[in-house]
């Protein structure tokens, strides 16, 4: 009989600013896979997920990019769009993140500051610390700056437009960005106060938090949760699988599900 609780092994991403690792994907970029098992996760439940969830530890800053919607991206890349958010792991003092552009933009003026070289000054940027969420729906321009560490929840989608980037010699996509940016901010881009839960129109996640016994059942699709602080098991009732930081598992619809010991876990579903 197939597990009904499978724990990931993530797809390992080397960068120029420093790493990624894609703890759940089927996408084709970046396949997760089952512990101990000689299979690609995708192929073991025989589907694609809707979503992705990766840990981004940034040494230096990754370039100032965006992502386009769905409608743009069916019809321009045969791929889905890509809102995402950020759980924030570890920051260094004083750490920055870039959410947004300054007031005032159409795709013609923010074209004459990208040809000016004047990206940097019409970025919006904000303060961040371990336990922040940071909502960046498509079509908002975002950089994580170096010295953070954080969990990313996204769409299934490998999709970047890349706008500036430090200096470094890389392909840009300044005419496919000037089109999906979102100048009105209609998506409400930024820091979530008081994270519990954070519904968005692609998945849902929750902050679950532990003390010594906690009792679930699968009401969606699927669970997926990786633990964030602390060590523990989890079970179906058939077999105890052990949780340690950064570890993360998946869980089918309709399955019952006790976890163990003392965690901070972030649960995400669509």
């Amino acid at each position: 009989m197939k597990s009904k609780i499978l724990k990931l092994e993530p797809f390992y991403s080397k960068k120029i600013w420093g790493y990624e690792q894609w703890l759940l994907s089927t996408h084709k970029n970046g396949k997760s896979r089952i512990e101990n098992i000689d299979i690609d996760f995708s192929k073991y439940i025989g589907k694609e997920l809707p979503i992705i969830k990766k840990i981004i530890k940034a040494n230096s800053a990754l370039s100032v990019q965006v992502h386009p919607d769905n409608k743009y991206s069916k019809e321009n890349e045969n791929e889905n769009g890509k809102t995402e958010c950020w759980y924030i792991l570890e920051a260094d003092e004083n750490a920055t993140l870039i959410c947004g552009i300054k007031d005032g933009h159409n795709k013609q003026s923010f074209f004459e500051v990208i040809k000016k070289d004047l990206l940097e000054l019409n970025l919006e940027s904000i303060s961040v610390k371990s336990g922040d969420v940071i909502y960046i729906p498509a079509g908002t321009v975002h950089a994580i700056n170096g010295g953070i560490k954080l969990l990313e929840i996204q769409q299934n989608s490998d999709i970047t437009y890349r706008i500036y980037d430090w200096g470094r010699d890389r392909e840009m996509h300044i005419d496919k960005a000037l089109e999906v940016i979102d100048y009105e901010k209609k998506n409400k881009c930024g820091k979530i106060s008081n994270f519990s839960k954070l519904e968005t129109p692609y998945f849902t996640i929750e902050k679950v938090i532990v003390n010594d016994l906690y009792n679930d059942k699968v009401k969606k699709d699927f669970y997926v949760y990786t633990v964030i602080n602390g060590d523990g098991y989890i079970s179906d009732g058939y077999e105890n699988i052990k949780l340690n930081k950064e570890d993360t598992v998946y869980i089918e619809h309709n399955t019952r599900y006790k976890i163990f010991g003392k965690l901070e876990l972030i649960k995400s579903y669509v």
